[in-house]
């Protein structure tokens, strides 16, 4: 399958070769696939000899960001080009409207060349653990603005908008698995009611983050919540009595916008989004901003970062509601300072519960179905030589967690089609 079909069009070649070089690919779109990206270009260096130096803003050596390029020594296998320049903080469909044959919309990246950057003298942790000590540059700022060649999205690009061509988009060889994430307050009464139907078992202590006891929502709940019906005396109008019977707490859904490939996989799984034939069957968003009076309301959210921010307990302290929303499973609360827990989808956890976990094995044994492949822009389904080397690229276990290669890791997979079942292949 071809992993990466959109996300290349070539990448600066240095040195004397560089005049024969296509030009550094810029990209644009998904930010769950930068680390699968960045380390495959790693990959793709090493084996044609050279040595692999990532440039990024920040000095942290467990965090890419959104803005990043990957810089070999010489060209990358298989390729004639050795500069790939990223800028992922826009969300999926800015593949498309960053990219030159999209919309055309310049964004913000770092040119390896000029930029003003220090050498980090740490080797990476954590997600960046593959990068070795002084292989990163801590640059002040990006440098560049200009468009993209295209990028990755959660999700094909029809699903945001039925114009797109669907010629434009390609597999991407990527697996995502996406999860319901609440906030502390939110799991700990949800545990403290489940404990007493059975639920969770009755030794699992409140707060406990673990497979075992974590809470579960059922998926028509879900539905409930995030569905566009805000009559006063309809389902939301609980508040927390949806979830918990009896309880009268405000219940907030942390949504993203209709740009973000996080928010377009939650409507096609929860809301049927993909049912649009005759007989239809899709239900609508809820508006962002919408209440019902003081029982609910949804709050809009730039960013993944942004959703984290609206789910901790700590960010507002002042925070007295439930509130819930999705994330991509490569986000993982434990070992680090967030508050907010994934809760099980109809009795299935997506994640272990523990800090570094894959937050992929029961999506790759088929149990869990929360899951879309990766597509990638490539206008016209013509994608640089880079993209056909990524693909590939990455051994078995290799990627980020909360995304797994298609149809090598695991026999389940919709297809290359979003709107098709998750089934055994």
């Amino acid at each position: 399958m071809n992993l990466s079909k959109l996300m290349i069009g070539a990448i600066a070649v240095c040195g004397v070769s560089q005049a024969l070089a296509a030009g550094p690919v810029r990209l644009t779109g998904a930010s769950a696939s930068s680390i699968n990206v960045a380390r495959a270009a790693k990959v793709l260096c090493e084996n044609a000899g050279g040595t692999y130096t990532l440039f990024k803003i920040g000095a942290a050596t467990n965090a890419l960001g959104n803005i990043f390029t990957g810089r070999c020594d010489v060209d990358f296998e298989g390729t004639t080009e050795n500069e790939l320049r990223v800028n992922v903080s826009g969300g999926s469909e800015f593949a498309v409207i960053n990219a030159t044959a999209g919309g055309a919309v310049p964004t913000d990246f770092i040119n390896a060349l000029t930029a003003s950057c220090t050498p980090i003298a740490a080797a990476g942790t954590g997600s960046l653990s593959f990068m070795g000590a002084n292989s990163m540059r801590n640059c002040a700022a990006a440098n560049e603005k200009t468009t993209s060649e295209g990028g990755y999205l959660d999700v094909e690009g029809p699903v945001f908008n039925p114009a797109y061509n669907a010629g434009d988009f390609v597999g991407s060889g990527f697996s995502q698995v996406f999860g319901v994430a609440v906030n502390q307050r939110l799991y700990n009464a949800l545990q403290t009611h489940q404990k007493t139907i059975g639920l969770v078992p009755s030794d699992c202590a409140i707060g406990d983050a673990t497979a075992k006891c974590q809470p579960t929502i059922s998926k028509a709940d879900i539905a409930s919540l995030i569905n566009s019906n805000t009559a006063g005396s309809g389902p939301k109008s609980l508040g927390g009595g949806m979830l918990i019977p009896g309880n009268t707490t405000k219940i907030s859904y942390c949504m993203r916008p209709q740009t973000s490939g996080t928010q377009q996989a939650a409507q096609l799984y929860f809301l049927n989004y993909e049912a649009t034939g005759s007989l239809g069957g899709k239900a609508s968003i809820v508006p962002e901003g919408a209440t019902v009076g003081t029982r609910y309301s949804s709050i809009v959210n730039s960013g993944s970062s942004n959703v984290r921010a609206c789910l901790n307990d700590t960010a507002p302290a002042t925070t007295t509601d439930f509130r819930f929303g999705v994330l991509s499973a490569e986000n993982n609360p434990l070992g680090g300072s967030d508050t907010y827990r994934f809760v099980k989808i109809n009795e299935v956890a997506a994640s272990e519960g523990v800090a570094g976990a894959s937050q992929t094995a029961t999506a790759i044994a088929g149990r869990y179905d929360f899951v879309y492949e990766t597509a990638a822009y490539c206008p016209e389904g013509t994608c640089a030589p880079i993209i056909e080397a990524i693909d590939g690229a990455l051994p078995a276990g290799s990627s980020t967690p909360g995304l797994f290669l298609t149809g090598v890791e695991s026999r389940y997979g919709r297809g290359g089609n979003s709107a098709s079942p998750f089934i055994r292949r």
